[in-house]
């Protein structure tokens, strides 16, 4: 295609797309969410701390040590802040962006590489949440890498028994981040149904997973005396959290078989890119493009098995539809459409070809530009400073005490608490509109005093939905 015109030095390209996708993320830079990343966060902290695993944090999320680690680490190299608090999730991200260009090369050719690795850096999704404090990006990168070291070492006939064990080590990392990497042995177990062979070094791989898991077993022990602990934990979570929410509504038959459809169609975040994927694959196999069976067995059995099998081993709890959640299929996705696009046939129409890409440019940044989840905390930031010089009991819902817990560097003075039963005189109260919106929104059974909605406090301050409120 035209618009590469650093086709004949691929590295330099690459640089230019790289350091693109740097920018974009730091102009549309998210910062710490009002969820997940305030728990990660909180057990970054606690592993800097000495405090452990908080019994009362969000269980599922402190255990997974690989996030919490890095982010500790990060945190003691440069202090607690939202820079910080993202580093490796953005180097993740961006580290991505090369390993789809090395994909593209092993398996087709640098022309395909290029135009996958310029997808990566504009697609919504992996830039919205390249500066979030999520799991998501950093698991799908090392899992894919894992995936990458085991085709490299089919397509090079290479019988390497360190590179496939260094494959399963690093599908162990990418666990050790988030567990639904383990959903890549769908992709192996489909992969050698179609070789129609094992080769001795395939056990190699889980044997390197199984190196990890044993190592987070034995961790795990020496704390709590459970070698199943994180596996535990998650488990009754998943459990709770989905009766908690009435499995998302997934369990409701036909919808909830839809939901996955659904979101792919209606999320800004995919639908357009998702639609395109789609087209291109219908558009390769009437073509009869016939070396795209590795592609093809990682998008699609993994894309049915979140839309279909279950999150649980003891019960069917099927997935929650999230679009983050299609991370792990976000590079064999764009390696379609990228195929596609390379295209000799579309190639000669270069208007059409120009023209998608164009839009693809176009909607990328504007869905960004468009959204409302950035640099969140900015009203409780700025109100802040307004708490510290009052001694008397502050209260406020549980995720803004943590958000203020993370603002404060985790030193805030012990007069802030959550809700009470009941309230008294001479307190303050930090009432956060939005955030109690979103909170009821997540769990509809949740209680907040009835006050909130009808009260005749002393209002002090006011920033945009957060009101400072004093109890007469």
């Amino acid at each position: 295609m035209k618009y590469l015109k650093l086709k004949d030095n691929p590295k330099q390209a690459l640089f230019l797309i790289v350091l693109f996708g740097l920018i974009l993320r730091l102009i549309f830079f998210s910062g710490m969410g009002i969820s997940d990343s305030l728990a990660y966060s909180k057990a970054a902290n606690d592993l800097n701390t000495g405090n452990g695993i908080d019994p009362d944090s969000t269980l599922t999320l402190s255990t997974r040590l690989g996030m919490t680690s890095i982010t500790a680490l990060s945190y003691k190299l440069f202090g607690i802040n939202d820079f910080s608090a993202i580093l490796f999730v953005l180097l993740t991200s961006l580290a991505s962006i090369i390993l789809i260009f090395y994909f593209g090369r092993l398996l087709f050719n640098d022309k395909v590489g290029l135009i996958a690795a310029f997808l990566l850096s504009i697609f919504p999704m992996n830039v919205v949440y390249a500066t979030k404090l999520t799991s998501d990006l950093p698991s799908a990168f090392f899992m894919s890498l894992g995936v990458y070291i085991f085709l490299y070492c089919e397509k090079k006939s290479t019988q390497s028994y360190s590179k496939y064990f260094l494959s399963g080590i690093l599908i162990g990392i990418a666990y050790l981040i988030r567990e639904s990497a383990l959903l890549i042995a769908l992709f192996f177990i489909a992969y050698i149904l179609w070789k129609r062979k094992i080769k001795l070094t395939y056990f190699l791989v889980p044997l390197g997973v199984l190196t990890i898991l044993i190592l987070e077993s034995v961790f795990f022990f020496q704390l709590t005396g459970d070698l199943f602990y994180r596996t535990n934990a998650s488990q009754d979570y998943l459990v709770a959290a989905n009766e908690l929410h009435n499995y998302f509504g997934r369990l409701d038959f036909p919808t909830g078989l839809l939901h996955y459809p659904y979101i792919i169609l209606t999320s800004p975040l995919l639908s357009l890119f998702y639609i395109l994927i789609g087209a291109a694959t219908i558009y390769l196999i009437y073509n009869k493009r016939n070396n795209m069976h590795e592609i093809y067995l990682w998008f699609f059995v993994l894309l049915l098995y979140l839309s279909f099998g279950s999150a649980s081993f003891s019960q069917y709890i099927p997935f929650r539809a999230v679009d983050r959640y299609l991370s792990i299929i976000t590079i064999p996705g764009l390696l379609i459409l990228s195929l596609a696009f390379s295209d000799k046939k579309l190639l000669k129409k270069e208007m059409f070809s120009t023209l998608l890409i164009g839009i693809l440019i176009i909607s990328s940044i504007g869905t960004v530009y468009l959204r409302d989840d950035r640099n969140l905390l900015d009203s409780l930031d700025e109100i802040y400073p307004s708490l510290l010089p009052i001694k008397k009991p502050i209260y406020s819902d549980s995720r803004t005490i943590a958000a203020l817990e993370y603002i404060s560097d985790y030193t805030l003075p012990n007069n802030f608490h959550s809700y009470p039963d009941d309230f008294e005189k001479g307190f303050y109260v930090v009432h956060n509109k939005e955030m109690i919106k979103n909170l009821r929104e997540a769990n509809s059974k949740a209680k907040f005093p009835e006050e909130l909605d009808n009260n005749d406090w002393l209002e002090v301050k006011k920033i945009d939905e957060l009101i400072l409120f004093q109890i007469k």
